[in-house]
Parts: C-alpha cells; structure tokens; sequence
C-alpha cells in the first residue's frame, strides 16, 4: 500500500545555507522559511504496509504482542525509536500495553511504562475541540460567534481577523497559516534547527494581539483546509475570553477528571514529572545531532491548550475506549461530536481535532490524530466501527508514523473478519 499522504520535500539545511542565509538578509530569509516551514520536514507521513499476513496470522490466533513486537523491534533495532509504548483496545473494552526502548531517566535502563508521561503535542488538540463542543452544548460559545464577538472592543483587530468565527478556526479553514511568516518566528525557527529549542516560543498572547491588528487572513470558497497551529491557539484564546478561564483549566476540568485520567494535565506535579519520559532529537533539527536528550518545550498560555499536554498510555486508552462509546459518561457525547467529518481533503477527511483516512474504498475508516512536540511523538486511532483502537507514545521526535496506523489497521481487518465469521456461524 502507498501511504495515505505525500512525503514531504526536505529543506536544505546544510550549514552552508545557514551561513548563506544569514548574510543574505531578511527578504532572502522569508523565502527560507517559506521554504522551510517549521523544521526540515513539515508534514507528518504514515507508512503503512500490507497487512494481509498479519490479518491471517490474528485470524488464525495469533497474539496483538507479536505483531505489536513487529512494527516496532525493526526501528528500535535501527535507532529510529529510543522508547515506546504501544496501547491497544479490543472490542470487549479490554486494554494491552507494550513497551519497548529505554525511558531516557538517569539511571534508568528499562523500557518506559503505561503510567510513564510524555508530551503529547497536538494530540492536545482533541481535546481541545472536545471542549468546544461542551461549551456549545452548555450555551457558553457559539459556533458562528466571531473574533469581534468574543474579544475586548479596546483590542484592535483588523476586520478580515474580526469576521474569522469559532467553527472556521476549529475546523482549520479560516485562511490563518500554520505560523505566521515573519521575521521574528523565524529567529525561533532558526534557533530550533541549531540548539533544538522551543520552536513556539515566539508565539505567546501579546504576540497573537500585535498579529490580530495587520492580520488579512482570506478563508476561500468553498472552504479549503490549511492546517493552523495559529488559528488552533487563537480558538484557545477566545475560550478564555469568553469563559473566564484558561482552556487548559476547563479541559482538566471537563473531560480528564469525569474519565479519571489524571495524569493528562499540563503543569505535571513533582511526582509526575518522576514519571516523566525524557524526549530525544530525532528527524526534527538539522543541526542536533539524533538521540541527544531534549527537555519539553514549554508552550505558553497561547498554545499550551492546543500542543502542551502530558498523558501517558494508560490515561490514553481511557480516552479511546470513552471516543468508541465504552465508558458510558456523559463527556461521550461530546466526543462523538468531534468525530463527524467537516471537510474533505487529499489525505481523506478532516474533523474537529481528528484525521480520518480511508482504504479499501472507503470500506475501512481510520480516525486519528499524530503530535510531535520537542523529543516526543503521539498517536492515537480509532476504527469506530470494528470498536479497536490504538495509542503510541514515543520519547523520539519522527515525522514518520509507522507502527500506530499499521497496527490498527491490522487488528480492523482481524476484528471485521471475525465479525464476519461469527456471523455466519450465527446464521447457519
């Protein structure tokens, strides 16, 4: 099988276009970071393999581990994966976890563990718009409220950034980039590619406001998805506004503790921060040389809701066992919410917060969504209708997902024959 999207081009990030860059001036540098984008690769890929022998192999009763132990004991062998851990959820509701590598922890040689944190990045965004759709639900926001709407009249914002509404930048078609291309988010930009350093930190509330008042963001027709890590603050931002209280706040608030998956949180406490996977450079920075440690990157309070997340494994397949119906709570309504599909794209479909992929002509469904922030790399997949899912967390930064997608895929096509099977059997 080809993989789902394109691979993206690679910048030219020899040193030599850095020190060219850097005497070239500031037009030569836009172009750069056009160029560019936000690393040396901008788009995540999932490469998925055929999974015919695999599919024969569960049919025939072979265990979830051993093929869990295939995806991923190549890479681990290569150096492309320091640490992982694999989560998977079976139809009846039970839970596997599988791990592999080393935690990266001074002194520690063993694997990291279900309960282990990582920094999940945009993984975080599912959670964010499973708090929109609460608050819609509430009567507290509106879909069709717009940024004039919601922020302060003493703040100035030009009137395309005033008509951009909730539900455009929840679904990604506002017209917003992904970062804004300026001078000073390219200095962060640069930095990341030499040290590894935050490559958001330019992106804070003050920055966002001065960006609202020269902003013209032109949201096409009929609507176009640009994915916007902008645009995916910006929502955060005025749900604060809006409510009163950080994002960050009502997302604890609202979903982790009604599931009870307390170690997905945003500030980890002492004890937690024990627990703490340490992140690694890998396939993000040009400059740094791979499996060098690499502290998380601190988001901010304008990007923290949508990228600053810790969760673990365990906490993980909570969330996925309540977004396939499992749990029976009332935060699964909002969860079914961000499911339903708002825009058609290459790559499939888009919907609140998740990807969705389709194969064998859009009989088999993946909803998914990757992040990759600092040294770290997420995944977390569903097939609502075979009712299996799967999570990978990984303390090695990769733009390549290869093991999450093909083992969902896997096990859908292992559930659906069985299914299959047991039916007619039921019926003979």
């Amino acid at each position: 099988m080809k993989m789902d999207s394109a691979s993206p081009a690679n910048c030219f990030c020899a040193p030599f276009a850095l020190r060219r860059l850097a005497a070239a001036g500031g037009a030569m540098a836009l172009v750069f970071f056009g160029l560019c984008g936000t690393g040396c690769r901008t788009t995540a890929t999932r490469q998925i393999s055929d999974p015919a022998p695999a599919v024969a192999r569960l049919r025939a009763g072979g265990g979830v581990r051993a093929e869990s132990d295939a995806l991923v004991k190549p890479l681990l062998a290569s150096g492309e994966v320091f640490g992982m851990v694999v989560g998977v959820v079976t139809p009846d509701g039970a839970t596997q976890s599988f791990s592999y590598g080393r935690s990266g922890r001074a002194g520690d040689t063993n694997a990291p563990g279900p309960d282990d944190l990582f920094q999940i990045g945009s993984v975080s965004k599912l959670f964010t718009e499973t708090l929109l759709m609460q608050l819609e639900a509430e009567g507290q926001i509106s879909d069709d409220a717009t940024v004039r709407d919601i922020l302060p009249a003493s703040l100035v914002v030009t009137p395309e950034a005033g008509r951009l509404t909730v539900h455009q930048l929840a679904t990604h078609t506002g017209g917003l980039p992904r970062e804004p291309k300026t001078l000073r988010q390219l200095g962060c930009f640069l930095g990341y590619l030499v040290t590894g350093n935050n490559l958001y930190a330019c992106l804070t509330i003050p920055y966002l406001q001065e960006y609202l008042r020269h902003a013209r963001p032109r949201p096409k027709s009929p609507p176009a998805y640009v994915y916007s890590n902008l645009g995916a603050g910006l929502l955060g931002y005025l749900i604060a506004e809006k409510t009163g209280r950080p994002a960050t706040d009502l997302i604890v608030e609202k979903i982790c503790r009604p599931l009870r998956m307390n170690d997905s949180v945003f500030f980890p406490n002492a004890e937690q921060q024990s627990r703490l996977a340490v992140g690694h450079v890998g396939s993000q920075a040009c400059w740094k040389p791979g499996n060098c440690p690499l502290a998380p990157w601190d988001m901010g309070d304008l990007l923290r809701p949508s990228i600053g997340m810790y969760s673990s494994v365990s906490d993980l397949l909570i969330f996925a066992r309540a977004n396939l119906g499992m749990l029976h709570l009332p935060v699964e309504s909002a969860l079914a919410a961000t499911h339903r599909p708002q825009i058609q794209t290459p790559r499939g479909g888009e919907a609140l917060g998740w990807i969705i992929n389709y194969f064998d002509n859009g009989r088999r469904v993946l909803t998914f969504k990757d992040g990759m922030a600092s040294g770290y790399r997420a995944y977390v997949g569903l097939d609502l209708d075979a009712r299996v899912a799967v999570v990978v967390l990984s303390n090695k930064f990769s733009w390549d997902e290869k093991v999450g997608h093909n083992l969902l895929l896997r096990l859908a096509e292992a559930r659906a024959g069985a299914a299959a099977k047991a039916a007619r059997i039921t019926g003979s």
